[in-house]
């Protein structure tokens, strides 16, 4: 009868699925797909489970090489898996294979099967005669907590187990972290690397504090504020973190520009910024903002050179004192009197801001409070780049956005 049960069972399975594959949604109200969708995730779940138990008893029996295959990982190839996901398979099922109550809560949908593989990884960390014990209780644990509680009592667990495997685990990522920030030719920078636990957390708590939403119309994904915060929080320990002088200057970027570049309406020249390369002038406009300023007087170039940034050698005649576009004074007074970013609707603090000329100084605008105003990096992006405008107007900002 066994025989003859398990194809019958298979063909309503697949009469199941055909039925829902065929199903026309379009008239379906959100409420009875939410449904659905849970429905199928359950149903997933159970078949992932089923899946494994089966699994268990194919490679304890070597089902694999009886049907000429080399291993069972190999011999799951045939079922569409990647080497990885077989191999991830084969090692949940062997784990798994030993923990039946675990595996049969998860294959009669009591517990999801994400929290049946925690404690899966819980028996191969610390071993499955130490979890057999506790077994009934992180099954119970499993059928009602979400995931993300059931990994806080898998890891709490596996501490009061193995707490020298812990601490071992714990050196050994740290002995792992590494991070790459690499430039792409089309000069856009790709960030890689792993943290271990503390320095991610650390890292990411400081991200997340500064990536929330600024403002009323934040336009921003998440993922791109999290960039911003990043960027800012390199910016911010530059400009006042305790660094060592590199050839008796402090670590900074350098952007270098003909100043005629910097005048509105100017021919498009090229600017550079050092590491990266050329740069947009509108860039370099807004870096010029706020920034210290070196006046350097070139020799023309020779016959029929191109006179651009970097094209050439450049013979310097003379070089003027560093000084800042925008002075110490004047910067506290702005400060004071703005509180932070004053583009309407963001709440950015005055440490997260540049100070922005409503008219270029070099386009002999001013640097005097009534032509400054205080924007964060976002926002003076969306000045410059992004053609917005900003005045100030009885003491209020106004911005308008572009033709």
């Amino acid at each position: 009868m066994e025989a003859l049960a398990i194809p019958d069972a298979r063909e309503r399975l697949r009469q199941g699925v055909d039925a829902l594959v065929d199903e026309s949604i379009d008239d379906v109200s959100t409420h009875a797909l939410g449904k659905d969708l849970t429905d199928i995730r359950r149903c997933i779940d159970r078949l992932e489970a089923e899946f494994v138990r089966r699994l268990h008893r194919f490679d304890r029996a070597h089902g694999a090489q009886a049907d000429g295959g080399v291993s069972t990982v190999s011999w799951l190839r045939r079922c569409g898996m990647t080497v990885k996901a077989a191999a991830y398979r084969v090692h949940l099922a062997r784990t798994l294979g030993e923990l039946p109550a675990t595996l049969d809560s998860a294959r009669a949908g009591r517990a999801s099967f994400s929290n049946a593989t925690m404690i899966a990884h819980l028996a191969e960390d610390v071993g499955v005669e130490q979890v057999r014990p506790f077994e009934s209780i992180l099954v119970g644990a499993a059928e009602t907590l979400n995931p993300g509680a059931m990994r806080t009592l898998t890891q709490a667990t596996r501490l009061r187990l193995d707490p020298d495997g812990v601490l071992a685990d714990d050196n050994r990522a740290h002995e792992r972290r590494w991070f790459e920030c690499e430039q792409t030719y089309g000069g856009v920078f790709v960030l890689r690397g792993e943290l271990d636990a503390e320095g991610g957390a650390l890292v990411k708590t400081a991200i997340d504090t500064l990536a929330h939403g600024m403002s009323r119309g934040e336009t921003r994904s998440g993922s791109q504020r999290r960039a911003d915060a990043l960027v800012d929080l390199a910016a911010t320990q530059l400009r006042s973190g305790d660094h060592r002088d590199v050839h008796g200057q402090r670590p900074h970027l350098t952007v270098t520009v003909g100043a005629d570049t910097l005048r509105s309406g100017a021919d498009v020249q090229v600017a550079e910024m050092g590491g990266v390369g050329p740069i947009h002038p509108e860039t370099a406009r807004r870096i010029a903002c706020d920034a210290v300023r070196t006046m350097v007087t070139l020799a023309p170039p020779v016959g029929d050179a191109p006179s651009t940034v970097g094209s050439t050698p450049a013979l310097p005649l003379s070089v003027g004192r560093a000084t800042r576009t925008i002075p110490a004074h004047i910067r506290t007074a702005l400060h004071l009197r703005d509180q932070g970013c004053r583009f309407p609707g963001c709440d950015r603090p005055e440490a997260w801001t540049d100070g922005h000329h409503i008219v270029h100084w070099a386009d002999g605008g001013p640097t005097e409070l009534e032509n400054l105003v205080s924007l964060c990096r976002p926002h003076h992006r969306r000045v410059h780049e992004q053609g917005w405008s900003i005045h100030i107007a009885d003491g209020v900002a106004v911005v308008e956005p572009p033709p």
